[in-house]
């Protein structure tokens, strides 16, 4: 193992760069911090490593291992026999930079000064966020992936990774993102935004807790909403169908969940992150569209989710498209379901399908029944 990775007592690795970090705004970290976890062995050719990108609110322990055997984010997805196979692959999932949990980020020492960085950091974007995690790759010398994969904002990461680095992977999973940051996603940011600098106890991002600012609660909730749909609100909390529920039911449910989020999550990482997809647009650098997919050599699977508000499917639609248009051999799923953004986060059986059956196809085989 290099000396700039050390293990820590959960059973993650802590990278430490030892070398200032340059941003795309021309802003500069001294040193760079990435926590990371692994699952499985990495062959002797390195050739089975898939990297998973996380979503915006979790971390790098995407499902348990033995020395943390609290259940992950992608807990059925990903481990021995599932869909992504632990017993096949070897799994790397990074705890973006920015985040909250271990990575260089507002929570971090700024050595400049001694002090933490909290409302100081820099902003960063995406393609920051896959320039600092190609040095770790760099460093554990694993120069190919046999997949990358992302949801939500992972899959922002996961896309630009794929554009960036275009030798670097065989397969590319993209599931409910775009491939830019559209108005309506802006705009319920912004007001994300505006309700946590609005907030008296936030004092310009030097604030004592995340967990006493009713601003970040309430860009929590305005987050929570897009996350289901109607349809998934009015199943659980209508009380014309269902005569225990009451509409307060729905409110409690609300503040329960931003209560618990802004416990565990920084108020400062959240507006960096989610200032970093208001940013998101991979062809602003290209002259063209087409010029920009083209670039993408993987096999690449979408899966867009029709009920999702947050990524619209015309978000996802527009995307699929350009990637055709760029050239790439790319299949398109439409998955139904009622549970909106979140559906790749709590239903199992059909991302175990969709995702098990890309992973395992070979070129020539027909297509699963459900493209």
């Amino acid at each position: 193992m290099s000396d700039k990775v050390k293990h820590c007592s959960d059973g993650s690795f802590c990278f430490s760069s030892g070398q200032e970090f340059t941003l795309e705004n021309g802003r500069h970290l001294r040193s760079l911090t990435l926590v990371y976890e692994t699952w499985g062995e990495l062959d002797s050719d390195r050739s089975n490593a898939v990297l998973v990108h996380h979503a915006l609110s979790v971390g790098s322990h995407a499902t348990s291992h033995s020395k943390n055997p609290e259940p992950g984010w992608w807990q059925d997805i990903i481990g021995p026999g599932k869909a992504i196979d632990t017993s096949i692959y070897f799994v790397i999932c990074i705890n973006n930079l920015g985040s909250c949990f271990g990575s260089s980020g507002p929570l971090s020492l700024n050595e400049e000064t001694g002090e933490l960085y909290k409302g100081d950091f820099p902003q960063i974007t995406i393609g920051d966020m896959t320039a600092s995690q190609k040095i770790l790759m760099d460093e554990l010398e694993i120069d190919k992936f046999y997949a990358v994969i992302g949801g939500s904002m992972g899959a922002m990461l996961s896309l630009n990774w794929a554009i960036e680095y275009p030798d670097s992977l065989t397969k590319l999973i993209l599931i409910s993102t775009a491939y830019k940051a559209y108005p309506a996603n802006v705009a319920n940011r912004a007001i994300q935004h505006q309700a946590i600098r609005m907030d008296p106890q936030w004092q310009q991002g030097n604030y004592e807790s995340s967990a006493e600012l009713p601003g970040f609660k309430l860009a929590r909730k305005l987050g929570l909403y897009t996350y289901r749909n109607s349809s998934e609100w009015n199943r659980r909390f209508n009380s014309h169908n269902n005569a225990d529920v009451k509409e307060i039911d729905i409110i409690q449910y609300m503040e329960y969940n931003a209560d618990k989020f802004c416990n565990v999550f920084d108020a400062n990482s959240y507006l960096i992150l989610t200032h970093s997809m208001d940013l998101f647009n991979v062809t602003e650098t290209h002259e063209s569209g087409k010029g920009c997919f083209s670039k993408i050599t993987a096999r690449t699977l979408v899966v867009s989710e029709e009920s999702d508000i947050l990524f619209t499917p015309q978000q996802q639609e527009d995307l699929h498209a350009a990637l055709l248009e760029g050239g790439v051999n790319c299949r398109f799923v439409v998955h139904r379901s009622q549970y909106g953004h979140d559906a790749f986060l709590v239903e199992s059986e059909p991302f175990t399908k969709y995702i098990g059956d890309f992973l395992n196809a070979r070129d020539g085989d027909p297509e699963p029944d459900y493209i």
